[in-house]
């Protein structure tokens, strides 16, 4: 399973107010990401819809079912073309001003079965993310 863990300069309350906001804004976090639609949203999950445009230039219009506890975000897929499987995002205080980040990837190709293994994705998704919040913060 891909996971990446990185420290930021902030205190869990501050990277939690951005992890909710990436619920709604996923494009100020992760690669890649445009039109965004949220399409039902409540008090246990939110559902949304989003085009992702790979480095290789192509795209896919993807759908998610997200719940958030604090200090975990899942992002699980409802539609995607190729995987399956979800995304969880951690914040952890590991300091009065420090938080540990760590997003874990457990996507399955649904053509062959082979769980993605490359760290390549969840590591930019990371540091785009600590990026975000240290420029908006």
């Amino acid at each position: 399973m891909p996971s990446y863990s990185a420290n930021i300069n902030k205190p869990i309350a501050n990277v939690w107010e951005h992890f909710i906001f990436k619920i709604d804004n996923p494009q100020h976090f992760v690669p890649g990401v445009s039109n965004v639609v949220i399409k039902e949203k409540n008090k246990d999950f939110t559902i949304r819809e989003m085009t992702i445009t790979s480095p290789d230039g192509n795209s896919a219009r993807v759908t998610e079912r997200i719940t958030a506890t604090p200090f975990h975000v899942k992002f699980d897929l409802i539609n995607h073309p190729q995987f399956t499987g979800h995304v969880d995002n951690f914040a952890e205080s590991i300091g009065e001003n420090q938080t540990l980040i760590t997003f874990n990837m457990q996507w399955i190709n649904k053509s062959t079965g082979e769980k993605i293994t490359d760290d390549t994705i969840i590591k930019k998704a990371v540091l785009k993310t600590i990026d975000f919040i240290e420029a908006n913060d």
